[in-house]
């Protein structure tokens, strides 16, 4: 079984039939928090939170497909 993410509560957790048998390991995140899977923009809200806990970019930056793809060995931009 390869590594993954499987968020719940303890009691959910500890019913999941697919676990029986592997090892797993437990990180307790916060005893009074929700499960974000109800919420609609649960995955839009951790990428927000992800994306804010980079530094910002201040200075210009050529994202565009020539920006990205334009540059060679000899020339990189």
């Amino acid at each position: 079984m390869p590594d993954r993410v499987i968020e719940g509560t303890w009691d959910e957790v500890i019913q999941r039939q697919d676990l029986r048998g592997h090892w797993v390991r437990v990180t307790v995140l916060d005893e009074t928090a929700t499960p974000t899977s109800s919420e609609p923009n649960s995955w839009a809200a951790r990428l927000r939170e992800w994306a804010q806990s980079h530094p910002r970019v201040n200075h210009f930056v050529d994202d565009s497909r020539e920006g990205i793809y334009g540059g060679t060995v000899d020339d990189p931009r």
